[in-house]
């Protein structure tokens, strides 16, 4: 068994498109409209016990997002990831004891 699995994950948000000038505020205000940007699609792995991982890619690819999911941080849109048997977006605590994470030269968990 993996110790992470992750299958066909896909992360999508909504963003707000506005409009120039206070009527396309005021149209923004009762009628928005959104856009939808895919930040993850359709990605699946697999790490097993005491493998060593890089995961490296463009800026905007989608690498910190996926970091986010796998430590329960973020909600996948569609697919399954699973820690050490753990649903992290479930059991965020339960997961989060086990694991560490660094963003920003911050430490986040």
């Amino acid at each position: 068994m993996s110790l992470i699995e992750v299958q066909n994950l896909v992360k999508k948000y909504k963003i707000s498109q506005k409009q120039h000038g206070i009527l396309g505020y005021i149209k923004h205000l009762f009628h928005p409209i959104y856009k939808e940007h895919i930040a993850v699609n359709n990605i699946c792995f697999n790490i097993n016990e005491g493998e060593l991982v890089g995961y490296i890619g463009e800026n905007g690819a989608g690498k910190s997002t996926t970091i986010k999911m796998l430590t329960g941080l973020l909600t996948p849109t569609s697919g399954k990831v699973i820690v050490n048997g753990i649903i992290p977006s479930e059991k965020r605590i339960q997961n989060n004891k086990q694991i560490g994470a660094v963003f920003g030269q911050k430490t986040q968990l």
